[in-house]
């Protein structure tokens, strides 16, 4: 029996050394770590692609291939036609979508590779381009990490301090598979050299380009998902303050929402769905126009609840009458009258546009800072 399980052993053994019989040295792959789809002046579809360089004998450490295809596996292929290694596609970091290419008729069939090759990173960030993809791929700042780096790091950032959404490829199929909300993306923008997050895209229900949300609106559109994450400062500038022209003089209130808490009461009245979006918010207020007491802070409070309050009133307004729903309301619509729901899935954002929403917010101060 111990000879039987000393072979057995052996055995095993040698079945893992013949692991190493396929290895590959990291000079020999080229890792995809930075995707982009665009459409030329010409109306051709050009697919871009990045990859760090390990080579000791080469100054450039970062490779760009530029292949014209409607296919991203064909240009994989005509990719390694041209570089010196295998690329590999298990290390994408971002994937960058071109203005010109979501405003296309089904260009989410661009993405079917990633979907159904398993070998790729379904993790990475989908980010739309306002502007030119190239322009992005050619940028090369001096004080900053290459752009396979750079880009995924701008992403998180902004994420993290919520004036930006994230959207990775699999959240993004999830999205365009459910029909209770539109699909959004974080938009990137290069100008005056100077590479930025610079708001929301938001899709249609056909996943074509609708309007873009400004860094503000995004904010507001993350708090009606209830789904800040990290730290989330808020800015208000109050109409009643207005501003002495020649002086130094902040009129804005600023504040930390420590969390969110939202309550959606659904009805169903006379055809149509009814949404009131209560907000429980606690604030801590880091810049005041007025000084803080017992007396004035309540005045606070209701400046901030009904600032905000309007401005969230505003967006769902907007978002109504360009027929998208970030917010997913179409999901309450969905759980509460079902056999109602099966009536208007297939065209939602027409329900939502006739839908009845009022936002309610209501502010707790938690911290004010010293008081005067």
């Amino acid at each position: 029996m111990k000879k039987f399980a000393n072979c057995l052993l052996s055995v095993l053994l040698l079945i893992g050394l013949t692991g190493c019989k396929d290895k590959i040295n990291i000079e020999d792959i080229t890792i995809a770590l930075l995707w982009g789809v665009d459409i030329d002046q010409q109306g051709d579809v050009i697919i871009y692609m990045a990859s760090p360089v390990f080579s000791k004998d080469v100054k450039e450490k970062n490779e760009q291939f530029k292949v014209k295809s409607l296919s991203l596996r064909e240009a994989r292929d005509i990719i390694d036609s041209r570089s010196t290694g295998i690329t590999a596609g298990g290390k994408v970091q971002t994937l960058l979508i071109g203005r010109k290419v979501i405003e296309q008729k089904n260009w989410d069939s661009l993405l079917d590779l990633f979907y159904r090759d398993p070998k790729m990173r379904l993790n990475a960030d989908l980010v739309v381009v306002n502007g030119s993809v190239s322009d992005i791929f050619e940028f090369s700042p001096k004080n900053k990490p290459s752009l396979s780096i750079f880009i995924p790091q701008l992403i998180k950032t902004a994420n993290f301090r919520n004036v930006s959404v994230r959207t990775s490829l699999r959240f993004f199929y999830k999205l365009t598979a459910e029909k209770g909300v539109t699909t959004f993306a974080p938009e990137l923008t290069l100008k005056d050299n100077i590479l930025e997050i610079s708001g929301t895209t938001l899709l249609n229900n056909q996943n074509e380009y609708q309007r873009t949300l400004s860094l503000k609106e995004t904010m507001l559109l993350i708090i009606l998902q209830d789904k800040n994450e990290g730290q989330f400062s808020m800015w208000l500038q109050p109409k009643q303050h207005k501003k002495i022209k020649n002086t130094i003089s902040n009129n804005n209130i600023s504040f930390y929402i420590n969390d969110i808490k939202r309550n959606v009461i659904k009805k169903y009245h006379n055809g149509k769905y009814q949404f009131n979006i209560n907000l429980k918010l606690p604030v801590a207020i880091t810049e005041s126009p007025i000084k803080l007491n017992n007396k004035s802070e309540a005045k606070l409070k209701k400046e901030i609840e009904n600032d905000l309050q309007m401005e969230l009133n505003q967006l769902v307004k907007s978002l109504q009458n360009d027929k998208v729903d970030p917010i997913g309301l179409g999901l309450f619509a969905r759980s509460f009258k079902y056999a109602e729901w099966k009536k208007v899935e297939d065209n939602w954002v027409s329900a939502f546009q006739q839908s009845k929403i009022k936002v309610k917010v209501k502010i707790i101060l938690v911290d004010k800072g010293l008081s005067m």
